[in-house]
């Protein structure tokens, strides 16, 4: 399996940007047995409940029946969650994904995510609603895979369980991967890109036209 970085000098740069209170992080990552995970060169943040104004989110969960994966890997004996988080901050964000933390087991996972140079990558997937595996499952705005300043989004973990018996939607901790582990603070994290500020308003209209003609 490839490992791929994908943001190199990340924290450094970041730095310089004026992101003093941000929480980024330098992933890398390894495709899996759904769909292929891709991790563009860009500057990652995690998204977090107790975050910083730049990357707050508030998070809830609950029990349901709806699938994630339509290939025969849900495994009906075993609760599928649904998250629910709202976007707290003044930025749009796109290609969010989950990493799991590693006391937390999932099935709908596209690959694994860790921080470069650690070695520790868990189970992760790319919050969409895209071929095999299609987590989102609402959006209380434009339904494009952004995530607008106070949008409210639904995604599914399938089969979730956590050694320490910690709740799906926690993502109090900072780190993902082996930087976030144990419960309390956290069971997983979120992380994502942001949308650039001069093209957030023509990428929402062609997202919209695209989504539009998809369906």
């Amino acid at each position: 399996m490839k490992l791929t970085r994908a943001a190199p000098l990340l924290l450094v740069v970041a730095g310089m940007s004026g992101f003093a209170l941000a929480e980024p992080v330098d992933p890398y990552y390894i495709d899996g047995p759904q769909d292929p995970l891709f991790l563009a060169q860009d500057f990652w943040h995690e998204l977090g409940n107790g975050f910083p104004p730049e990357e707050l989110i508030e998070s809830i969960e609950w029990p349901t029946d709806e699938t994630s994966c339509f290939d025969g890997s849900d495994d009906p004996y075993v609760p599928n969650m649904i998250v629910e988080m709202i976007n707290l901050t003044p930025t749009f964000w796109w290609d969010l994904h989950y990493v799991a933390d590693p006391e937390t087991s999932l099935t709908n996972f596209d690959g694994w995510i860790g921080n470069f140079g650690l070695n520790d990558a868990e189970e992760a997937f790319r919050i969409d609603y895209q071929t095999i595996n299609r987590p989102l499952v609402f959006e209380s705005m434009t339904a494009n895979e952004i995530f607008e300043p106070g949008e409210i989004w639904w995604f599914i973990i399938q089969d979730y369980g956590n050694a320490m018996g910690g709740p799906a939607s926690d993502f109090s901790s900072v780190g993902i991967a082996s930087m976030s582990t144990g419960w309390p603070p956290s069971t997983g994290s979120i992380i994502a890109r942001e949308v650039p500020v001069p093209a957030t308003l023509p990428l929402l209209g062609l997202a919209g036209l695209l989504m539009s003609r998809r369906r």
